[in-house]
């Protein structure tokens, strides 16, 4: 079965590219930071005779790379185009789901649109706030959160004047720097040590380049600018999140210490935690086969809740 490429159209008139796949119950799958929507295709292919994925490239990234910014919150950029892309669709009740940055959008869709259009959510190795505060330890990178992303500050600020130049403009040393932060930050997403060694050559810039385009450069330094100056904090409205949840743990992630994932149950009860153990933040392709396993227990569980006449128990949807 292929999937067709289409774009739709944002409420600021740029087109949002995305995938669609399959037939049947719509399931809506966000990616990663530097990710696509494509990544999801290995995983879903096997389930598309039940299921119709949307598989959007947000605003910055693959076929959407090129769009500019125009909200100056990114999380909420990509909410609104969540929200634009689901109405322009026609999808009545669809399912969610997200990793990593793709579920900050998912959080970021519920906070300001609710999830009234939504019949179950997946959530990926995300943690429910980003930032450390007095009452929250586990945000991004843990307990290094400070210390690992000073360079990342610092950086945005060595390569603030080149903006609205092209990426070739930027001295060599700057480039550098930039590609080797973004191959440690890369490099964190993974806990098999094939990925991790993988990775490293995208310190090289004919490599990185394969995996990320910089012809709107400004804005992997805009979404990391946002994990620097906002909290992100959803602890409070995930506790409306009253649709079926399940949220994947990889419980060796660097990314997002799993001791803090597993408090989500402390804002959503009814959520269910899956741990994949010796796995780091990016389970789909740490634990691919489980992965997949995984996700079609989901699919399957929230199909039938979604077509039953009464609702499905939680051992029923285990089963299932």
């Amino acid at each position: 079965m292929m999937a067709a490429m289409a774009r739709m159209r944002m409420r600021d008139g740029a087109k949002l590219h995305y995938l669609d796949v399959g037939r049947g119950d719509p399931v809506v799958l966000l990616h990663g930071f530097a990710m696509h929507g494509a990544m999801w295709l290995p995983f879903v292919m096997r389930y598309a005779h039940r299921h119709r994925f949307i598989l959007p490239d947000l605003r910055g990234f693959g076929r959407s790379h090129e769009l500019p910014l125009v909200q100056p919150v990114l999380l909420d950029q990509h909410a609104d185009d969540l929200a634009d892309l689901v109405t322009g669709l026609g999808l009545g009740r669809f399912t969610l789901g997200g990793l990593s940055m793709g579920a900050c959008t998912s959080l970021q869709y519920q906070q300001r649109h609710g999830f009234d259009r939504v019949g179950a959510y997946l959530h990926i190795d995300q943690a429910p706030c980003v930032r450390n505060l007095p009452d929250w330890r586990w945000g991004l990178l843990g307990d290094e959160q400070e210390v690992r992303l000073a360079p990342w500050a610092d950086l945005m600020e060595k390569v603030a004047p080149w903006r609205g130049r092209s990426f070739g403009a930027i001295p060599r040393e700057l480039r550098r720097r930039f590609w080797a932060a973004m191959a440690e930050f890369y490099g964190s997403g993974f806990h098999r040590a094939g990925w991790r060694h993988g990775l490293r050559l995208t310190r090289h810039e004919r490599f990185a380049r394969l995996a990320a385009p910089t012809t709107n450069w400004p804005v992997y330094m805009d979404c990391l600018h946002a994990y620097l100056t906002h909290e992100y904090d959803w602890r409070e409205s995930m506790r409306d999140i009253a649709v079926p949840m399940t949220a994947m743990v990889g419980m060796e992630s660097e990314l997002y210490p799993a001791e803090g994932q597993l408090r989500i149950n402390d804002f959503v009860p009814h959520a269910e935690i899956v741990r994949f153990e010796r796995c780091g933040h990016a389970v789909p392709f740490d634990a691919p086969v489980r992965f997949t396993r995984a996700l079609g227990t989901f699919l399957e569980a929230t199909r039938a809740l979604r077509h039953a006449d009464a609702p499905v128990s939680a051992r029923q949807r285990r089963a299932a």
